[in-house]
């Protein structure tokens, strides 16, 4: 399964307003010094919300249907995830997030004829870690996410998809699901944790380093849910795979009926999101020269140009 993350116009004009009314001086700095880094100024991203929102203009008066009102290229979301990568060290991006997606859900409502009660993906952005993702399928209006762009390492990636095709394929299955479609959730979200810390002791370990880097990026409340989440989580994955008792390790027959349905595995899911879109966020301003170009908002703009309202 390959993942795109192909939002709406409208998207991107109401998260670039948010982030140039943004009044936090520390914000601004840290905006000012990344759009120096391909020759932009802080004032750009008022420009960047205006021509998003001709585009989105364009796009409702092209369009016979809902249907007619794409997104746009993932390349979109890579320049906003490279750009709000700056606020990486600032705290949580939650109340970001939360913000955009009520914008946009509030506006697509509004201005979309016929808008459908659900909106499908392309109006439904999502901010995990400073990244900026697409919520996918119907299983919740948050999760999965399809990020801008995946990690680098080309295992997580692949792992990754495939976690997301997972939970997609649970959505439509009836619950209570059989027992080992939901507890593969423990050995895929373990495996994907020693994939984003390779460096780390075991399964157990990576998590206790992710868990540790995410405290720092989501509300105390959700920080302190999936810490309780995740302390023995590789251990339960080690039963589920080796299921024969073992001295200090919870038993099979204790363990096998804790991923059933949906709310089981939530945590699972938002955790592995969450650290998948830090280590995301991470990579882009480790790679920023390779990921974003002073030309690049040239490029963008071609295909902006298909949908604008005309001058």
């Amino acid at each position: 399964m390959e993942l795109k993350c192909e939002l709406s116009p409208l998207v991107f004009a109401a998260l670039y307003r948010t982030l140039a009314d943004d009044k936090d001086k520390a914000h601004q700095d840290l905006l000012t010094e990344r759009l120096a880094e391909v020759g932009w100024e802080l004032g750009w991203l008022a420009e960047a919300a205006e021509r998003y929102e001709k585009t989105w203009q364009g796009q409702l008066k092209q369009a016979t249907t809902p249907h007619d009102l794409t997104g746009l290229s993932d390349a979109n979301a890579l320049l906003a995830s490279w750009i709000m990568a700056a606020l990486r060290t600032t705290g949580a991006s939650y109340d970001l997030g939360e913000k955009l997606r009520t914008d946009v859900t509030a506006r697509a409502l509004k201005e979309i004829p016929a808008a459908p009660a659900d909106l499908p993906p392309q109006w439904c952005p999502e901010v995990v870690g400073w990244t900026l993702g697409m919520v996918v399928g119907t299983v919740d209006r948050h999760l999965p996410v399809a990020p801008a762009v995946l990690p680098a390492d080309p295992n997580v990636r692949a792992a990754y998809e495939g976690l997301v095709e997972h939970v997609l394929h649970l959505g439509k299955t009836t619950t209570p699901w059989p027992e080992i479609l939901g507890t593969s959730t423990y050995w895929r979200g373990t495996g994907l944790a020693e994939g984003l810390k390779p460096e780390a002791r075991d399964g157990k370990d990576a998590i206790k380093q992710l868990i540790f880097e995410c405290r720092y990026a989501v509300p105390d409340h959700l920080g302190r849910r999936l810490s309780q989440h995740f302390e023995h989580f590789a251990e339960t994955r080690n039963t589920l795979s080796h299921v024969a008792d073992m001295p200090g390790r919870p038993r099979f027959v204790d363990v096998k009926e804790r991923a059933r349905e949906w709310s089981q595995i939530y945590l699972t899911v938002l955790g592995i999101t969450q650290f998948l879109g830090l280590q995301v966020s991470a990579e882009l301003l480790e790679s920023a020269s390779r990921a974003v170009r002073s030309e690049t908002w040239d490029d963008l703009q071609w295909e902006l140009s298909a949908y604008a309202e005309s001058e």
